[in-house]
């Protein structure tokens, strides 16, 4: 079971460092700090992903891409 907690910024480190304490309770920040990762490192942290994302680099830098034109709203 997941369960998603909100407590005040100035609470957080001692709320991890309780729920860390108990051993059947695997906690992580998730939030504002989460979204610090980017795109690529996000990708790269799965190693099928990763191979992609690099392939995709070596086809870039090897100049086998499409470039596209944006649809426009309408």
């Amino acid at each position: 079971m997941k369960v998603a907690l909100e407590f005040p910024d100035e609470k957080a480190a001692f709320v991890m460092e309780l729920l860390n304490s108990l051993p059947y309770v695997k906690a992580r920040p998730v939030g504002r700090k989460a979204q610090l990762q980017d795109a690529t490192q996000y990708l790269e942290s799965n190693p099928a992903n990763k191979a992609r994302v690099l392939a995709a680099i070596e086809q870039l830098e090897n100049g086998q891409y499409e470039v596209h034109d944006l649809l426009p709203h309408e």
